[in-house]
């Protein structure tokens, strides 16, 4: 009974890289989307897509060394940099979360699930998210023209990421 249930999906220590969103949904669908191209990346992540965020995700958080969070978001709702209209890798502090009374729900932000993982598992990984701007979510798989042209630069903060070699700071450039 006091067993915690560990995954085998993710290899203990290694990376992680979580697509949010849902793929049927236009630009919604892009941290899927470049979660799925991570798996062709060196050296390569263990991958996940999701719609939501789940307190379920944090058994295989608490194995993991780097978790990447890849989701879109509105541009014109502010990134925690500031950065408007341009992906975004930002670093996530459990101590930036807000855990309140759903926190135990199933709609949760990394922060959030960061610190479920802490509190379950006495430890989170070293966590980032990328954001990238989306622009419009009709019914469909089809991303807009400007996410489209967003893209590439999403892509290279995804393969920095995978390889280590970008910080935080550096990826606004």
């Amino acid at each position: 009974m006091g067993r915690c249930w560990r995954s085998a999906a993710v290899a203990e220590g290694a990376d992680l890289v979580i697509g949010l969103g849902n793929p049927l949904r236009g630009d919604d669908g892009v941290g899927a989307w470049l979660a799925e191209r991570a798996r062709r990346l060196r050296p390569t992540p263990q991958v996940r897509t999701v719609q939501q965020l789940t307190p379920e995700l944090a058994d295989e958080l608490a194995q993991t060394g780097r978790v990447l969070f890849i989701d879109a978001w509105w541009p014109s709702i502010p990134t925690p940099g500031g950065m408007a209209h341009l992906p975004t890798l930002e670093p996530i502090s459990v101590q930036s979360a807000q855990v309140g009374g759903g926190a135990f729900s199933h709609q949760l932000d990394p922060a959030q699930l960061l610190a479920i993982t802490a509190l379950l598992h006495d430890r989170a990984p070293q966590a980032w998210q990328l954001l990238v701007p989306a622009f419009a979510m009709p019914h469909g798989d089809t991303f807009s023209p400007r996410l489209l042209q967003e893209l590439p630069r999403a892509e290279a903060l995804l393969d920095g990421w995978c390889r280590g070699t970008s910080q935080p700071a550096a990826c606004h450039a």
